[in-house]
C-alpha cells in the first residue's frame, strides 16, 4: 500500500506534469482549452478541474511555478563554493529551461500581487549571482542582474526548429556570452544598464 507521504511525492509530480504540459499548450496557443492540457499532461479532465476549477486558475499556477523555478535555480547557483560557477550553472540552464515561453501567457489572465513578488524576488537572486561574481573579481564590474536576466532571456529566444541544433546554439552563446563577461578589463559598454523595475512592469501592465 502506498503510504500517505507516497501519495503526496506522486501528487506533487503529477501537478507539475500537469504544469508543464499547461506551459507547453498555451504558449503555443493561448485560447486553447483546459482539455487540451489534460491530453498532453495524460490525466482525466475531472481530475485537472479538481485541482483548477478555472482557466485562470490553471495560468496562475503555471506563472508561479514557472517564477519560483527561477528563483530556486538562482538560490541554488548561489550556494556554490565558486561564483563563477553559479553564474555559468544558471546561464546554462536558463536558457535551455524554457522559462521563456512565461512571456506568451502575460495579457491571458490578472496576475495576483504573490507573482510581482515572485518575479522581484527572481531578479533579487540573479542581481546576488552577478553582484557576488564581482566582488570576487571575476566578471566585469558594469554588468547588472537585469542585464544578465535580458541576456539570458535573448539566448533562450534562439530556436532553428530542430531541437538539438537549437541546444547546442545556446550552449555556444552560452560560453561567448560567459567569456565577455570575464573581460574585467574591457571597455565601458555604452549607455546606462537596466534595472529590475523596467524587466518587472509587463507583469504590472498586464493587471
Amino acid at each position: 500500500m502506498t503510504s500517505a507521504r507516497g501519495r503526496q511525492a506522486e501528487a506533487r509530480r503529477n501537478d507539475v506534469l500537469v504544469l508543464e504540459a499547461a506551459l507547453d499548450v498555451f504558449s503555443h496557443d493561448p485560447a486553447a482549452p483546459m482539455s487540451a492540457v489534460a491530453r498532453r499532461a495524460g490525466v482525466g479532465q475531472a481530475t485537472l478541474y479538481r485541482r483548477y476549477p478555472a482557466k485562470e486558475a490553471l495560468l496562475i499556477a503555471v506563472a508561479r511555478h514557472g517564477l519560483q523555478s527561477i528563483t530556486d535555480r538562482a538560490a541554488s547557483a548561489l550556494l556554490t563554493v565558486k561564483p563563477w560557477d553559479g553564474l555559468e550553472d544558471f546561464l546554462g540552464w536558463y536558457a535551455n529551461s524554457g522559462m521563456l515561453r512565461m512571456g506568451s501567457l502575460l495579457g491571458t489572465f490578472t496576475p495576483p500581487p504573490e507573482l510581482y513578488e515572485l518575479a522581484h524576488r527572481g531578479n533579487l537572486a540573479m542581481r546576488e549571482l552577478v553582484d557576488r561574481a564581482q566582488a570576487a573579481g571575476v566578471i566585469r564590474a558594469d554588468i547588472t542582474g537585469a542585464d544578465l536576466t535580458l541576456i539570458a532571456t535573448q539566448i533562450a529566444a534562439l530556436d532553428t526548429g530542430d531541437a538539438d541544433r537549437t541546444a547546442t546554439l545556446r550552449r555556444r552563446y552560452v560560453d561567448l556570452v560567459l567569456q565577455a563577461l570575464a573581460l574585467t578589463g574591457a571597455p565601458a559598454l555604452t549607455g546606462p544598464a537596466p534595472d529590475a523595475a523596467e524587466l518587472e512592469a509587463p507583469w504590472h501592465e498586464q493587471s
